[in-house]
């Protein structure tokens, strides 16, 4: 694990993998960069993992989609050539945002259970229920809301071994209740504007990853591949923990890019 200095502040890279970083991946919600170990035991290049804004050891303030964007080119300019950027979820998001500002600075694109966005409409709902959540965060703490956050069927942990689920709740906790509820206030769902227009435009090769049992996020993954003439990669027997569930097969997809690179 390493310090980053970016223009708003340390960001903290986590590296899995050995050999050069020809992948840059982005986290979800309530976790940090080591959620990519396990995915990184079968990629074919070392997977460079931030802690995003908000989460793990990341100092970058304040707390928004802008400073995560500009957080996440300064990485990315540090590397030898334009990598491969993977994002879930909320960290999909993010990648989404980078690849539409800075499309020059990605090799190819993937994004797992991401939304393209939401409506005017829809965000002015969105953001009253994320700033509820997170001041629900900043009265009841971590380990508390963690426990209310897991036992949602969407981002449930069920469907892994112990062991796994023992260390995905335990990196969870290392998250502080003010760094999440920032988070969620600053680069939630309410903080995108619809991209469905703009992905079509996209000049890199971008591949739409979902699980097959997450219904919401499978739908997205289908319309945006469609609307660039491709087909989606719908992971059987995984719901929105797609990476956490089945790493190998999310791995796969970057070892096919990485060979086309």
């Amino acid at each position: 694990m390493s310090a980053l200095a970016t223009g708003h502040g340390e960001m903290w890279v986590r590296t899995h993998g050995a050999g050069p970083v020809r992948v840059v991946a982005l986290h979800g919600f309530t976790l940090h960069g080591d959620m990519y170990a396990r995915l990184a035991e079968t990629a074919d290049a070392a997977v460079a993992a931030p802690d995003l804004p908000g989460h793990g050891k990341t100092a970058v303030q304040p707390i928004t989609m802008g400073t995560a964007v500009d957080s996440m080119a300064s990485l990315i300019r540090t590397l030898a050539d334009p990598p491969v950027l993977l994002g879930y979820s909320q960290g999909g998001r993010i990648a989404l945002q980078v690849a539409l500002t800075f499309p020059d600075l990605i090799g190819s694109l993937v994004l797992v259970a991401t939304s393209p966005g939401l409506s005017e409409r829809a965000r002015k709902l969105r953001t009253a229920a994320d700033d509820g959540l997170a001041s629900r965060i900043e009265r009841i703490g971590t380990e508390r809301f963690i426990a209310e956050w897991l036992a949602n069927p969407l981002v449930a942990t069920d469907h892994v071994d112990r062991e796994v689920r023992d260390r995905d709740r335990c990196m969870r906790l290392e998250n502080s209740a003010a760094g999440l509820a920032a988070a969620l206030r600053g680069m939630g769902q309410a903080t995108v504007t619809d991209s469905r227009r703009r992905i079509p435009n996209l000049p890199m090769p971008v591949v739409f990853v979902a699980g097959a049992n997450d219904e919401r996020y499978a739908e997205h993954a289908t319309a945006m591949a469609a609307s660039r003439n491709e087909r989606p990669v719908l992971v059987e027997n995984s719901g929105h923990n797609v990476i956490l569930e089945a790493p190998a097969a999310v791995a796969k997809v970057i070892n096919r890019l990485l060979q086309t690179a």
